[in-house]
């Protein structure tokens, strides 16, 4: 049993390899580079009516939680 659990483990393995070998041909073809896609994902992600509101209610819950636990600490 564990023969065939690590024949399986190592064909995961190489097809993954196998995978991002490809992917990684694949982007490089292409003329992208790793500046240009940082600049797709803020222009893209970032300009997200839905993501900028999880973020800002992120933040928000982050930092009244933080406050909080400040003042909590005042009190001891």
């Amino acid at each position: 049993m564990m023969i065939i659990i690590a024949a399986l483990f190592t064909a995961s393995a190489v097809i993954s390899l196998v995978m991002f070998k490809k992917v990684h041909g694949l982007y490089r073809t292409t003329g992208a580079s790793f500046e240009k896609a940082q600049q797709e994902f803020a222009t893209g992600v970032m300009s997200n009516k839905t993501v900028q509101t999880a973020a800002a209610n992120a933040a928000s819950t982050a930092a009244t939680s933080a406050a909080q636990n400040a003042f909590k600490g005042n009190r001891k």
